[in-house]
């Protein structure tokens, strides 16, 4: 459960933020580069934000599919296609710039 899975990897548009997930949605891991620090602080934070939130949505997908795939009917708390979806465009829009 500890082992990252690349499957789950999410990077910014930018190239310069990765996250990486376990199974479940445990983070794993996060790469920022160097560029990626010169951002505005809050421009940063959103983009590290909506980065985790698509990775994190990778990984609990899995989840989900072993739910359903035994049987069962995942609760509405577990995020669906539909939230990844969402998650993966909210971060292809995002853009990080320097920080004049």
């Amino acid at each position: 459960m500890n082992e990252p899975n690349p499957e789950f990897d999410a990077i910014h548009p930018s190239g310069h933020i990765l996250f990486r997930s376990c199974r479940g949605g445990y983070l794993h891991s996060v790469v920022l580069a160097e560029a990626a620090l010169s951002a505005e602080a809050g421009t940063l934070a959103e983009a590290i934000k909506r980065t985790a939130e698509v990775s994190y949505h990778k990984a609990l997908m899995e989840v989900r599919d072993e739910i359903i795939a035994a049987g069962h009917t995942p609760s509405d708390d577990v995020p669906g296609p539909r939230d990844l979806g969402r998650a993966i465009e909210r971060l292809r829009e995002h853009r990080l710039e320097a920080e004049d």
